[in-house]
């Protein structure tokens, strides 16, 4: 059965289900290439510029430091997550559509049966059942991948946020040593007759 002809025999429903399918596999396919593109230490990566920033602010006072950082943690955070809602939504919504679409394609072989009265043919019911369950089974196919691919990119949005929030109190730390030991290098005050 080509592909077509199986959404045709699930009606207007499949159609629905189809153009999810379609929007899914394009959030999957950008997500998927905006992760590589942005792994590791690569030029766009994401630890390359929490580090340049880092850079950016080195000279900075600490509070402002941790602001600066903190704010584009957040920024890469909303970044990483852009787009991953409408898979979740996919895998949460899917199978009701497609439970939906069974529903209908039950109530109108029950309707056939009503008409047929005492003649009802079994292998037309049967057809009809079959048929609607086919959005149900649709529906899951929808379903699966998409909540498979939305919890293996919020993983790896995780395992990049704690590697961020190292990357974060690193500089935090650098900077703290580096002011205590210009702290150090200072030579001391000398005191006058009249503070003693």
């Amino acid at each position: 059965m080509k592909l077509f002809e199986f959404i045709n025999l699930g009606g207007p429903i499949n159609w629905a289900l189809f153009c999810l399918l379609c929007f899914c596999v394009c959030q999957c396919l950008e997500r998927c290439f905006y992760m590589l593109g942005s792994f590791g230490h690569r030029k766009n990566g994401v630890y390359t510029r929490i580090e340049r920033k880092a850079e950016e602010v080195r000279n900075l006072p600490e509070r402002q430091k941790r602001q600066a950082l903190e704010k584009e943690a957040t920024l890469l955070y909303h970044e990483m997550n852009r787009g991953l809602w409408f898979l979740n939504f996919t895998g949460a919504v899917a199978p009701s559509v497609g439970l939906l679409g069974t529903v209908v394609g039950l109530i109108g072989a029950f309707q056939g049966m009503s008409k047929a009265g005492s003649q009802v043919n079994m292998e037309d019911l049967s057809g009809g059942i079959w048929v609607a369950m086919l959005t149900t089974a649709f529906g899951m196919m929808i379903s699966i991948p998409a909540l498979f691919f939305y919890r293996t990119f919020k993983r790896i949005i995780e395992k990049r946020v704690m590697k961020i929030n190292l990357i974060i109190e690193e500089a935090m730390a650098e900077s703290s040593v580096v002011e205590c030991f210009d702290y150090a290098q200072q030579p001391p005050v000398e005191t006058t007759d009249s503070e003693k």
